[in-house]
């Protein structure tokens, strides 16, 4: 009982959440958008956790969910990549190795005490999605299906959610209202963050490189703008600044991946969020004090 509860702290973590029932209900969302995403949500959390546990990795960092999230979104991947279509042994194997991938790099990332995000699944599934599909290797090729039209006046007004359900690969309304249930739960204040990121962020995106309609009304562009809130939303006006920057950040970062022909996946978030970070880093530790502030204007 207890690895389980660890397993959905994991899935949690997909949006910076270390909270098991939040994780709980983001695995039970998935299977609105289809059953191969809510498998592949839970199994990938599962083996991530696992391999982690078998490979003696820092106890307190697994029950956290470290060694989960990653696992999970590289699972969910896979089987948005290859499997709506039909789950055959060659993509569960996928996956599978996918998830272990993922976990292992995400371990260099931590003890060397940097921060990974969600770069370990994207780097994994440049290789074993992405790349496998361009290639037609093992006679896998990309199955995912073509954009719903989200245009008419009733369906934009849905915008929001189809953003929080594209966080993990979703295409189903009731995904994305469960997943923002799942965050609110955890925390509000994240939650009403991410919310007002996906309106930000398709304004800004249709404004700054006028994205076609409907890639914004399916939240193609607002899904990293969710994260970049779940991982610099707070109560000060600098947090207002640093959430604002990091999104037109992540909007740039994968308009320019996405014209090259690679898979942005969260490529956009996590760039965006290290640049912010380093920023913040910066702000927050500077040593000038409001006195020498003030002697700066008075000499």
């Amino acid at each position: 009982m207890q690895f389980i509860k660890v397993a959905l702290v994991g899935i949690g973590q997909i949006f910076l959440q270390e909270n098991g029932l939040s994780g709980l209900i983001i695995c039970i969302a998935m299977f609105f958008s289809h059953w191969a995403l809510g498998i592949g949500c839970l199994l990938g959390s599962i083996i991530g956790t696992l391999t982690a546990i078998k490979l003696n990795y820092p106890k307190e960092e697994i029950k956290q969910g470290l060694y989960g999230f990653n696992a999970s979104l590289a699972f969910i991947c896979t089987m948005f990549t290859f499997g709506l279509n039909g789950v055959s042994f060659l993509i569960f194997l996928l996956g599978v190795i996918s998830s272990v991938v993922s976990t292992l790099i995400m371990r260099e990332f931590t003890k060397r005490n940097w921060v990974a995000y969600t770069f370990p699944f994207v780097l994994t599934c440049w290789i074993f999605c992405w790349g496998i599909s361009q290639i037609g290797l093992f006679g896998l090729w990309q199955t995912t299906p073509a954009l719903a039209d989200h245009t008419t006046t009733l369906e934009s007004i849905k915008q929001p959610f189809y953003a929080w359900a594209k966080v993990n690969f979703g295409g189903s309304l009731i995904t994305g209202i469960l997943l923002f249930i799942a965050i609110a739960i955890s925390s509000p204040t994240v939650a009403i963050w991410g919310m007002a990121a996906t309106i930000i962020s398709s304004a800004l995106a249709d404004y700054l490189f006028n994205i076609e309609p409907n890639e914004l009304a399916n939240g193609i562009y607002s899904f990293s703008a969710i994260l970049v809130a779940c991982a610099f939303s707070g109560k000060r006006f600098r947090d207002f600044v640093y959430v604002i920057a990091g999104i037109a950040l992540a909007i740039f970062i994968q308009f320019s991946v996405a014209k090259i022909g690679l898979a942005p996946y969260t490529i956009g978030f996590i760039v965006a969020a290290w640049l912010v970070l380093w920023i913040k880093g910066k702000v927050d530790h500077s040593k000038v004090s409001s006195e020498k502030f003030s002697n700066l204007f008075n000499p």
